[in-house]
């Protein structure tokens, strides 16, 4: 697409967000212009108000630049870069001095005149300039900085009126300083909707810097070229001093009863931050060394506004570090990630601005401070997981624009940050602010920017009278060190938690009840065997997260296989545990229902749930008996586990727990219809550690019988068993 067909073939407000604003083809009369090719320097476009300079006689167009100027000024123009500025030079045309500024663009040496106004005193300016400075860096806050700004600027430039103008994050601009005639209204506070500076004004802005408009009411002078109508073959005017405005642009300052205007853009780590606008009265030109010292001004005011911003974040990132650091301390200090963030003196909700917090992990929930209730945060942590994100994570100041399904979340959730753990998005951290009812004081309706009139022609409004709303359903927006803090957090659970978590809890649930001579076992068996497993499980587990995508099918499976062979590891451990502390273990013997234990057994293991087909009878002559509670505890529970696994493939599981007379003595057992075993062949070795008469298609580490055996044997009982393949298996035993 060529420029010409950017070029716009009439500007409506239906359309003036996409105006090719910087190819207009026309030019402010208080200038002059001249462009040509940089490498021929023969002369392509001219403004018509050029004979004011050169004989009307003369040919412009088609002309060598050298036809108009020296050989010591084109020289400095042809050493000129592309997108560089030129020193200005001073040129004398019909017995008056002009400026020229000089810049090269898109091929083009483009030339611009304008009367040379008589010169301040250097030092005088000098003066004024180092005065600019040392006030602004003796300012503290930003307001006071912005006060300061258009304070001076009104004393130097006696502009009527002096905004310094400010944009939020839709683009919508909000005057935050402000420095008037006494006799004109105030519009301090003032919003001004995006449309206003459209898209295309704002990206020109921070390209040029400064701009002036000398007369809103004077005609623009049009460019003429060398090849034709120049609207079919535009020049660039970006980086032009006297590019005619938008029709549009010009009809709106009308609109406000201003006659000539200064903009200088606020510029913030190469964003627009704000814009410093001037607006007068009357007609008013400003010299290009006042513009410049204007641009140097504005300058002054982003450094100190960087710096006041970074000097603040760099404080509430090191006070989040500090809390941070301590957050990982009590977390590391009970291994338990859940509470630790949200209880205590130090939380989550610390870490950042918000007044709300939540973590899920593992799906647990847990909250801190003024939150939607549970269900309502699962629902938005599971549709957000769903959604587009950058990074995985997510942040707003207005929830229910984004997603109307949460509008009515916003008393407690207007503003939401939520960062997900990993890439597979199950656990996440989340921040809310509540809702922040404000008063919106417009310049005019926003609702209506235009004026439908009787030709049916759209034009810009014409009341900036104060419109007030309230705003609703916003909060505080999000500052950056508080994105930062919360993705830092983030980044110390992932990596520094999470992978030892648990495993660390399951060791904790073990050692609680450890005797002193168990724990140095256990605390060998946790480093010896467990530091590297849980190295292999850990990054195993990262590599099928993030990298699956980049493996091969090979690739994949082994990856399933090192998790697999790792997991079987940690049951492995466990049981090992398990057989540590029955062995050194002493009984504590006291009288118990056997029944209420193993009813209460079978609604821990979820059987209902679990094993939903099988059927479980236990027997109403179960008797209360004499034994550790504990240790019987886990007999039942090996025998009912092994009973619950072994007939889950039959057509109607059947498990039976009961009493049995055997010569006078009373057995307990636990009978099932599974796949059984050939008892007469294996009686001996189906009870020592670590025997297994079946493949891997059922999980187990054959510690479990080994366990029941020696429990039994500590309470002097007696264990038997009676099985065969394909009819179940039944295992009895007595409690001396």
């Amino acid at each position: 697409m060529g420029n010409s067909s950017l070029y716009p073939k009439e500007v409506t407000l239906t359309n003036c967000d996409k105006e090719p604003i910087h190819i207009l083809g026309k030019l402010q009369s208080c200038g002059y212009l001249i462009a040509a090719d940089a490498e021929s320097q023969h002369i392509k476009y001219c403004s018509e108000n050029i004979h004011e300079l050169i004989d009307k006689d003369e040919d412009v167009l088609g002309e060598k630049l050298s036809a108009f100027f020296d050989s010591e000024t084109l020289e400095v123009c042809a050493e000129l870069e592309d997108e560089e500025k030129a020193i200005p030079q001073k040129v004398f045309f019909n017995e008056k001095h002009f400026l020229l500024i000089a810049h090269k663009h898109a091929g083009n040496l483009v030339l611009e005149l304008e009367p040379l106004q008589t010169e301040e005193n250097p030092y005088k300016h000098q003066i004024y300039l180092s005065t600019i400075v040392s006030e602004l860096n003796a300012a503290e806050s930003e307001q006071e900085m912005c006060d300061l700004t258009a304070s001076l600027i009104k004393e130097y430039y006696d502009y009527d009126r002096v905004m310094v103008y400010r944009f939020d994050e839709n683009w919508d601009g909000i005057v935050v300083s402000e420095e008037k005639e006494s006799d004109m209204e105030s519009w301090l506070g003032l919003r001004y909707p995006a449309s206003d500076i459209p898209q295309q004004a704002r990206k020109l802005f921070l390209k040029q810097g400064v701009r002036i408009i000398a007369d809103v009411k004077s005609k623009p002078v049009s460019i003429q070229a060398l090849s034709g109508e120049e609207q079919k073959n535009p020049i660039d005017l970006t980086h032009s001093e006297y590019r005619a405005s938008s029709p549009i642009h010009i009809e709106y300052l009308e609109n406000m009863g201003v006659s000539a205007s200064l903009t200088a853009a606020i510029i913030s780590k190469g964003n627009l931050w704000g814009l410093i606008a001037c607006h007068h009265n009357a007609p008013k030109f400003i010299s290009y060394y006042k513009r410049q010292s204007c641009k140097y001004l504005t300058q002054v005011l982003s450094s100190r506004i960087i710096l006041s911003s970074a000097n603040k974040a760099l404080l509430k990132v090191n006070e989040s570090a500090v809390l941070r650091n301590k957050l990982l301390e009590k977390i590391s200090k009970d291994w338990d990630v859940l509470n630790g963030l949200v209880h205590g003196d130090y939380t989550m909700l610390q870490v950042t601005d918000a007044q709300g917090g939540a973590v899920l992990l593992d799906g647990q929930l847990r909250t801190i401070g003024q939150t939607p209730d549970e269900e309502e945060i699962k629902k938005l942590i599971k549709t957000l997981s769903r959604s587009d994100l950058e990074d995985n994570f997510y942040y707003s100041n207005a929830l229910g624009k984004d997603f109307k399904e949460f509008e009515a979340l916003k008393a407690k959730a207007s503003g939401v940050f939520c960062i997900f753990l990993s890439s597979a998005r199950k656990d996440a951290l989340i921040w809310f602010k509540t809702e922040k009812l404000e008063t919106v004081n417009w310049a005019g309706n926003p609702e209506k920017p235009v004026i439908l009139e009787d030709d049916v022609r759209l034009s810009p409004r014409k009341s900036f009278d104060k419109w007030s709303v309230l705003q609703d359903g916003h909060s505080e927006p999000w500052a950056d060190y508080e994105i930062a803090a919360g993705q830092a957090l983030k980044q110390d659970i992932s990596e520094i938690i999470l992978e030892k978590y648990e495993e660390v809890k399951a060791l904790n649930r073990k050692l609680q009840s450890a005797y002193e001579d168990l724990e140095t076992f256990s605390y060998s068996v946790a480093h010896d065997l467990r530091a590297p497993l849980r190295g292999i499980d850990g990054f195993a587990q990262i590599i099928k997260e993030d990298y699956s995508d980049v493996l091969d099918d090979f690739g994949k499976s082994s990856v399933d296989t090192i998790i697999e062979s790792a997991d079987r590891m940690n049951h492995l451990i466990d049981d090992i545990l398990q057989f540590s502390r029955v062995t050194q273990a002493t009984l504590s013997r006291t009288n118990f229902s056997l029944k209420e234990v193993t009813e209460e057994l079978v609604r821990f293991l979820n059987v209902s749930r679990d094993f939903p087909k099988t059927e479980i009878k236990i027997s109403e002559a179960l008797p209360v008996v004499n034994g550790d509670p504990k240790m019987t505890t886990q007999i039942m529970q090996n025998l009912l586990t092994n009973a619950l696994k072994y007939s889950a493939a039959a057509e109607k599981p059947l498990i039976e727990i009961g009493v049995e007379d055997i010569h006078g003595k009373t057995f307990y057992f636990v009978k099932d219809n599974g796949i059984g075993f050939d008892a007469e062949r294996h009686r001996a070795r189906i009870f020592k550690l670590f025997s297994r008469l079946v493949g891997k298609e059922y999980p187990g580490s054959g510690v479990g019988l080994t366990i029941v055996k020696r429990i039994i044997k500590k309470h002097n009982g007696k264990l038997k068993v009676r099985s065969s393949p394909g009819k179940g298996s039944t295992f009895l035993f007595t409690l001396e």
